[in-house]
């Protein structure tokens, strides 16, 4: 089975308490805030980790995207790009 298929099993099987303590992990890890793309809507709305969370509420003008070099990708084997505009992993594959 791939990587992301097992992080997404994995994470159905937590319980409520540990998916947010895992999103939570997550998200210390995320380079959103770095990104290029990255604008202050999005830091108001502290937006982040948007390839597991959906795309931005925001505008987005995709300039540059970081989520190739981000742990989140390596971790969860995430292979797509410019989540913040497109959505996330899971609803992107479902097309």
């Amino acid at each position: 089975m791939e990587k992301f298929q097992e992080s997404l099993q994995k994470m159905q099987k937590m319980s409520d308490a540990e998916q947010k303590k895992m999103l939570e992990q997550l998200k210390g890890m995320c380079l959103c805030p770095g990104c290029p793309t990255y604008n202050a809507c999005m830091k108001e709305k502290t937006e982040r980790l948007f390839c597991v969370l959906g795309k931005s509420a925001c505008i987005v003008s995709m300039k540059a995207c970081l989520c190739p070099g981000c742990p989140v990708t390596s971790k969860m084997g995430l292979t797509m790009t410019f989540y913040c505009a497109e959505g996330s992993e899971a609803q992107r594959r479902e097309r």
